[in-house]
């Protein structure tokens, strides 16, 4: 045990009442100061408020003067009015000299002056009594003794003026004085403490690091792999204690070998988050991953509960339960809990923490991010439940169009050939020519029937397609075009020498289907060419148009491009061919379709 005369707090509280002393005494003699200066100041100040009002009347008196001195250079006293004013207002300038000039002026001189206005006054009215025919030597009389009153006044102002400014001076010359000694009595405390403070200072910042400097350097040599050294520090206090303990240490660590490099290495190049708990869940260790999963620093995580890491309501983490229930409870959680407070995806693997003797000290717990994987799930599932939506909403709108076929085409037809069957009820009373002609005329009904049903069924199922292959159906598609819009459509096949897969056959001709109603719907396009290649293992379809085009970037970056050109993709992909689309707005577009097959 350290000597308790000499520990580091029984220092540390000796040097701090020193230096507490030596404030207080500054404190002190800055209060002093303080206090001094303060009543230097308010005089100081009182004296300047009396300056200044004696001022303001001398200036008062001026001005009585130069009005004075007018009248004696213009000979207009016309303007009494203003004269009585400017007296009435050295009469406000006194009053306030007299209440604020303090028992230590000669307040006599004040005194006088009431009367000395009376008189300036009265001589004024005599002044503006007289007219202007009388006799001009008795003005100039007046108006030089009204000079004389207001000269001698301004006398007696400068007098007291000087009196003010001496005091004014000697407590300048006070306050001057303070000051500067109490600057050097400030001064020489402050020089007294930052000399025991350097003094004292260093030498115990010495006795402070020194040992840590000792401590530090052992440390140093045993890194570098020395072995058997021991650290001596006989302080006397703390340190010694340190220096045993740490003796003890280094006895206790040369039984032991353990690489803490390369396990820390291990964890922390570990993709997976790793987290060892001891056996009441307090977090032991974290590596990097669990803190980049969560967002949160490894020492907030490490020392805290388990349950800072696991989404689950808190009742579970309050109850007591044993290390193996704590292992199945951990094992089933599929969220860890992010700093903002998101559910973060996580497949768990947890095991027991052993110490030597076997028994259950804690959990190591390794938990596998599966944000990423979810999402790729929750967009396929909404990809196929959009895919599903569309199908439906393409199959609703192919019963619409057969229906409304069905009703405006062969509908109306069948209704015609009914009305004209009535016409057989009365038979008997027609004529021969009219017999014939309405026999012809159900037969012509008949046949437009015929023929719309072969149309519905064309559109439905190109029986052209199977019985002549693809190149005829896709002519025969591109000349009904050509009679139903006023679009110029054209068609040319090369190197087809026989037929292909009848699969591939019917997908290409849905492609040039779907092509042909998205030009005639959005293009506005005056010509369009088909063109497709037979190259043995890869069959090309290129469609090109004359039309405004669109931005394929756009095209691309919706999630809704279209049911038309999601159909003609997905059929290409389904046969492991690439869909290429090149358009520009104003210029038209280009469709290039490579699909690899097989000759039938």
């Amino acid at each position: 045990m350290p000597n308790k005369k000499n520990t580091i707090r029984k220092k540390l509280l000796v040097r701090g009442r020193i230096i507490l002393v030596l404030i207080l005494l500054m404190i002190i003699a800055s209060q002093v100061v303080v206090s001094i200066l303060k009543k230097t100041s308010n005089e100081f100040f009182i004296e300047y408020n009396e300056m200044n009002t004696v001022q303001e009347f001398k200036l008062s008196l001026y001005q009585l003067l130069l009005q004075t001195n007018k009248y004696s250079l213009l000979d207009n006293p016309d303007d009494q009015t203003f004269f009585m004013i400017l007296i009435h207002q050295a009469n406000e300038k006194l009053m306030e000299c007299q209440q604020v000039i303090t028992e230590s002026h000669d307040s006599k001189i004040l005194s006088k002056f009431p009367q000395r206005l009376i008189r300036v006054e009265n001589l004024a009215q005599i002044y503006f009594s007289l007219n202007k025919t009388e006799n001009n030597h008795s003005k100039e009389d007046i108006l030089n003794r009204m000079n004389e009153e207001i000269t001698d006044g301004l006398k007696q102002i400068d007098i007291l003026l000087i009196e003010i400014k001496t005091e004014t001076a000697e407590y300048n010359k006070i306050n001057s004085t303070v000051f500067n000694h109490s600057s050097l009595a400030i001064l020489a405390l402050g020089i007294i403490i930052f000399i025991i403070f350097i003094v004292g200072g260093l030498r115990f910042i010495n006795n402070l690091t020194q040992p840590i400097f000792d401590l530090v350097s052992t440390t140093k040599r045993i890194i570098s792999g020395e072995r058997g050294i021991k650290v001596s520090i006989d302080t006397e206090d703390e340190f010694s204690i340190l220096a045993d303990s740490f003796n003890q240490m280094l006895d206790s660590l040369e039984t032991t070998t353990v690489s803490k490099t390369y396990l820390d290495n291990i964890l922390k190049n570990m993709f997976d988050s790793l987290i060892v708990t001891d056996r009441n869940l307090v977090v032991r260790s974290v590596n990097d991953s669990t803190s980049k999963l969560i967002g949160m620093e490894k020492s907030t995580i490490e020392g805290q509960s388990l349950s800072i890491l696991f989404d689950q309501s808190d009742y579970i983490w309050k109850e007591e339960r044993d290390i193996q229930e704590w292992k199945n409870i951990v094992e089933n959680m599929v969220f860890m809990r992010h700093n903002s407070d998101k559910k973060i995806p996580v497949l768990i693997t947890c095991a027991f923490l052993m110490n030597d003797s076997g028994d259950e000290t804690g959990l190591v717990i390794v938990a596998h991010d599966l944000t990423l994987k979810k999402e790729i799930e929750k967009k396929l599932e909404q990809s196929r439940k959009q895919r599903q939506i569309d199908i439906n909403e393409v199959q609703e709108e192919e019963r619409m169009r057969i229906a409304t076929d069905l009703h405006d085409g062969l509908g109306q037809m069948l209704t015609a050939v009914s009305y004209s069957s009535q016409e057989f009820h009365n038979i008997d009373n027609l004529t021969e020519d009219e017999k014939e002609e309405l026999i012809n005329k159900i037969q012509s009904q008949i046949h437009v029937a015929i023929k719309e049903s072969k149309n519905l069924a064309h559109n439905l199922i190109p029986i052209v397609l199977k019985d002549f292959g693809l190149l005829v159906a896709i002519q025969n598609l591109i000349d009904k075009a050509n009679e139903m819009y006023n679009i110029s459509f054209s068609f040319n096949a090369f190197d087809f020498n026989e037929r292909i897969n009848a699969k591939l056959e019917k997908s290409l001709y849905r492609i040039c289907q779907e092509a042909l109603n998205n030009i005639v719907k959005h293009s506005r396009a005056s010509n369009v060419n088909y063109q497709i290649f037979n190259q043995g293992n890869m069959i090309v379809l290129v469609i090109d148009d004359d039309g405004i085009g669109f931005d394929v970037s756009i095209y691309e970056e919706k999630s809704d491009k279209g049911i038309g050109l999601i159909s003609m993709r997905e059929r290409v992909q389904a046969f492991g061919g690439a869909l290429t689309i090149d358009s520009q707005i104003g210029v038209g577009t280009e469709i290039l379709i490579e699909i690899p097959c097989k000759q039938s």
